[in-house]
Protein backbone atom coordinates (compact mmCIF):
# COMPACT_ATOMS: atom_id res chain seq x y z
CA UNK A 1 0.00 0.00 0.00
CA UNK A 2 1.07 3.58 -0.60
CA UNK A 3 0.30 6.95 0.92
CA UNK A 4 -2.32 9.04 -0.87
CA UNK A 5 -2.82 12.80 -0.75
CA UNK A 6 -6.50 13.40 -1.35
CA UNK A 7 -7.29 16.65 -3.14
CA UNK A 8 -10.00 19.12 -2.19
CA UNK A 9 -12.64 20.37 -2.75
CA UNK A 10 -14.63 17.22 -3.45
CA UNK A 11 -15.87 16.61 -7.01
CA UNK A 12 -18.98 18.69 -7.60
CA UNK A 13 -21.24 15.80 -8.63
CA UNK A 14 -21.12 14.29 -5.12
CA UNK A 15 -23.10 17.20 -3.67
CA UNK A 16 -26.15 16.08 -5.69
CA UNK A 17 -26.08 12.70 -3.89
CA UNK A 18 -27.27 10.88 -7.01
CA UNK A 19 -24.11 9.13 -8.24
CA UNK A 20 -20.87 8.54 -6.39
CA UNK A 21 -19.07 7.32 -9.51
CA UNK A 22 -19.51 10.19 -11.93
CA UNK A 23 -16.82 11.13 -14.46
CA UNK A 24 -15.45 13.91 -12.25
CA UNK A 25 -15.09 11.50 -9.32
CA UNK A 26 -13.28 8.97 -11.49
CA UNK A 27 -10.92 11.63 -12.80
CA UNK A 28 -10.17 13.01 -9.34
CA UNK A 29 -9.52 9.56 -7.87
CA UNK A 30 -7.29 8.59 -10.79
CA UNK A 31 -5.12 11.59 -10.02
CA UNK A 32 -5.06 11.08 -6.25
CA UNK A 33 -4.32 7.37 -6.46
CA UNK A 34 -1.93 7.59 -9.44
CA UNK A 35 -4.20 5.25 -11.41
CA UNK A 36 -3.36 2.44 -8.96
CA UNK A 37 -5.53 0.11 -6.94
CA UNK A 38 -4.89 1.21 -3.37
CA UNK A 39 -4.81 -2.39 -2.14
CA UNK A 40 -2.72 -4.42 -4.62
CA UNK A 41 -0.92 -1.45 -6.25
CA UNK A 42 -1.57 -2.71 -9.75
CA UNK A 43 -1.40 0.31 -12.03
CA UNK A 44 -4.07 0.99 -14.64
CA UNK A 45 -6.07 -2.21 -13.94
CA UNK A 46 -8.54 -3.21 -16.62
CA UNK A 47 -11.43 -3.37 -14.16
CA UNK A 48 -11.52 -0.29 -11.96
CA UNK A 49 -14.00 0.35 -9.16
CA UNK A 50 -14.84 3.25 -6.90
CA UNK A 51 -14.98 1.63 -3.49
CA UNK A 52 -16.33 2.72 -0.15
CA UNK A 53 -13.54 2.37 2.41
CA UNK A 54 -16.13 2.15 5.19
CA UNK A 55 -19.12 0.14 3.89
CA UNK A 56 -21.91 2.52 2.99
CA UNK A 57 -24.76 0.13 3.90
CA UNK A 58 -27.84 2.36 3.81
CA UNK A 59 -26.04 5.51 4.93
CA UNK A 60 -26.27 8.09 2.13
CA UNK A 61 -23.69 10.30 3.80
CA UNK A 62 -21.11 7.51 3.63
CA UNK A 63 -22.13 6.69 0.07
CA UNK A 64 -21.33 10.20 -1.19
CA UNK A 65 -18.60 11.16 1.25
CA UNK A 66 -15.50 12.12 -0.77
CA UNK A 67 -13.24 10.94 2.07
CA UNK A 68 -14.84 7.49 1.89
CA UNK A 69 -14.25 6.91 -1.83
CA UNK A 70 -11.18 4.93 -2.90
CA UNK A 71 -9.85 3.56 -6.19
CA UNK A 72 -9.55 -0.21 -6.36
CA UNK A 73 -9.43 -2.91 -9.00
CA UNK A 74 -12.50 -5.12 -9.30
CA UNK A 75 -10.63 -8.13 -7.92
CA UNK A 76 -9.52 -6.40 -4.72
CA UNK A 77 -12.93 -4.84 -4.23
CA UNK A 78 -14.49 -8.29 -4.53
CA UNK A 79 -12.07 -9.76 -1.98
CA UNK A 80 -12.49 -6.90 0.48
CA UNK A 81 -16.26 -6.36 0.19
CA UNK A 82 -17.65 -5.54 3.63
CA UNK A 83 -15.66 -8.31 5.32
CA UNK A 84 -12.50 -6.36 6.05
CA UNK A 85 -13.06 -3.34 8.26
CA UNK A 86 -10.59 -1.59 10.54
CA UNK A 87 -7.95 -1.31 7.81
CA UNK A 88 -4.94 0.97 7.63
CA UNK A 89 -6.03 4.13 5.84
CA UNK A 90 -3.58 5.13 3.12
CA UNK A 91 -5.16 8.58 2.90
CA UNK A 92 -4.47 9.42 6.54
CA UNK A 93 -1.32 7.52 7.48
CA UNK A 94 1.88 6.06 6.07
CA UNK A 95 1.12 2.37 5.65
CA UNK A 96 3.83 0.75 3.54
CA UNK A 97 6.31 0.44 6.41
CA UNK A 98 3.86 -1.29 8.78
CA UNK A 99 3.61 -4.47 6.72
CA UNK A 100 6.70 -5.99 5.14
CA UNK A 101 6.12 -7.11 1.56
CA UNK A 102 8.75 -9.13 -0.28
CA UNK A 103 8.35 -10.80 -3.69
CA UNK A 104 9.21 -14.33 -4.68
CA UNK A 105 12.29 -14.89 -6.82
CA UNK A 106 10.48 -16.74 -9.61
CA UNK A 107 7.73 -15.42 -11.90
CA UNK A 108 5.90 -18.58 -10.85
CA UNK A 109 6.49 -18.03 -7.13
CA UNK A 110 3.91 -19.80 -4.96
CA UNK A 111 3.65 -16.90 -2.51
CA UNK A 112 4.88 -13.43 -1.66
CA UNK A 113 5.92 -12.58 1.90
CA UNK A 114 3.46 -10.53 3.93
CA UNK A 115 4.56 -9.78 7.50
CA UNK A 116 2.78 -7.34 9.82
CA UNK A 117 5.35 -5.48 11.90
CA UNK A 118 2.88 -4.24 14.51
CA UNK A 119 0.16 -6.10 16.39
CA UNK A 120 -2.58 -3.46 16.37
CA UNK A 121 -5.92 -4.46 14.86
CA UNK A 122 -5.64 -2.30 11.74
CA UNK A 123 -2.19 -3.57 10.78
CA UNK A 124 -3.09 -7.23 11.36
CA UNK A 125 -6.41 -6.92 9.49
CA UNK A 126 -4.73 -5.18 6.55
CA UNK A 127 -2.07 -7.89 6.41
CA UNK A 128 -4.77 -10.56 6.31
CA UNK A 129 -6.46 -8.75 3.42
CA UNK A 130 -3.17 -8.51 1.52
CA UNK A 131 -2.56 -12.22 2.16
CA UNK A 132 -5.83 -12.98 0.38
CA UNK A 133 -5.09 -10.54 -2.43
CA UNK A 134 -1.61 -11.80 -3.24
CA UNK A 135 -1.67 -15.45 -2.14
CA UNK A 136 -5.29 -16.63 -2.29
CA UNK A 137 -5.79 -20.08 -3.80
CA UNK A 138 -9.13 -21.25 -2.37
CA UNK A 139 -10.86 -21.14 -5.78
CA UNK A 140 -9.56 -21.75 -9.28
CA UNK A 141 -10.25 -18.14 -10.26
CA UNK A 142 -8.50 -16.71 -7.21
CA UNK A 143 -5.57 -19.08 -7.67
CA UNK A 144 -5.07 -18.05 -11.30
CA UNK A 145 -5.50 -14.33 -10.72
CA UNK A 146 -3.23 -14.23 -7.66
CA UNK A 147 -0.58 -16.16 -9.62
CA UNK A 148 -0.84 -13.61 -12.45
CA UNK A 149 -0.51 -10.78 -9.94
CA UNK A 150 2.59 -12.36 -8.37
CA UNK A 151 4.12 -12.71 -11.85
CA UNK A 152 3.66 -8.97 -12.43
CA UNK A 153 5.22 -8.23 -9.06
CA UNK A 154 8.22 -10.45 -9.79
CA UNK A 155 8.82 -8.84 -13.18
CA UNK A 156 8.69 -5.37 -11.62
CA UNK A 157 10.94 -6.19 -8.66
CA UNK A 158 13.44 -8.12 -10.80
CA UNK A 159 13.83 -5.01 -12.92
CA UNK A 160 14.64 -3.12 -9.72
CA UNK A 161 17.13 -5.83 -8.72
CA UNK A 162 18.92 -5.59 -12.06
CA UNK A 163 19.45 -1.89 -11.43
CA UNK A 164 20.73 -2.60 -7.92
CA UNK A 165 23.09 -5.36 -9.06
CA UNK A 166 24.56 -3.12 -11.75
CA UNK A 167 24.92 -0.32 -9.20
CA UNK A 168 27.17 -2.57 -7.10
CA UNK A 169 29.32 -3.90 -9.94
CA UNK A 170 33.00 -3.02 -9.47
CA UNK A 171 33.29 -1.63 -13.00
CA UNK A 172 30.19 0.60 -12.85
CA UNK A 173 31.36 4.22 -13.32
CA UNK A 174 30.16 6.85 -10.86
CA UNK A 175 28.17 8.58 -13.58
CA UNK A 176 26.34 5.33 -14.31
CA UNK A 177 25.75 4.76 -10.59
CA UNK A 178 24.07 8.15 -10.32
CA UNK A 179 21.88 7.27 -13.29
CA UNK A 180 20.91 3.95 -11.70
CA UNK A 181 20.03 5.71 -8.45
CA UNK A 182 17.66 7.95 -10.36
CA UNK A 183 16.01 4.90 -11.93
CA UNK A 184 15.62 3.29 -8.53
CA UNK A 185 14.12 6.49 -7.15
CA UNK A 186 11.45 6.33 -9.85
CA UNK A 187 10.60 2.75 -8.91
CA UNK A 188 10.09 3.54 -5.22
CA UNK A 189 7.94 6.60 -5.78
CA UNK A 190 4.36 6.42 -4.54
CA UNK A 191 3.07 6.54 -8.11
CA UNK A 192 5.14 3.51 -9.19
CA UNK A 193 3.65 0.09 -9.74
CA UNK A 194 4.04 -2.16 -6.67
CA UNK A 195 6.05 0.56 -4.93
CA UNK A 196 5.73 -1.06 -1.47
CA UNK A 197 7.51 -4.20 -2.70
CA UNK A 198 10.24 -2.09 -4.28
CA UNK A 199 10.64 -0.04 -1.11
CA UNK A 200 11.09 -3.11 1.07
CA UNK A 201 13.86 -4.38 -1.21
CA UNK A 202 15.61 -1.03 -0.85
CA UNK A 203 14.89 -0.90 2.89
CA UNK A 204 16.68 -4.24 3.32
CA UNK A 205 19.80 -2.89 1.57
CA UNK A 206 22.29 -1.44 4.07
CA UNK A 207 23.74 1.17 1.68
CA UNK A 208 20.78 2.11 -0.51
CA UNK A 209 18.46 2.42 2.47
CA UNK A 210 20.54 5.28 3.86
CA UNK A 211 20.76 7.01 0.49
CA UNK A 212 17.11 6.61 -0.53
CA UNK A 213 15.25 6.71 2.79
CA UNK A 214 14.37 10.43 2.31
CA UNK A 215 12.56 9.50 -0.92
CA UNK A 216 10.32 6.88 0.70
CA UNK A 217 7.67 9.19 2.11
Amino acid sequence: MFRVNRTYPAPASLSKMVKYDGPDVHEALQQCFFGKCYICENKDPLDINIEHFIPKDEDKNKAYDWDNLYLSCGRCNNIKLAKHNELLDCCNEVVWDRIKLLPGFSPKAKKVTIKPLFDDVKTVTTALLLEKVYNSDHTINKRLTSAALRTQITKTTQKLMRNIIEYYEDDTPDERKNYLLEKIKVMIRRDAKFSAFNRWIVADDAELCEILEPFMD
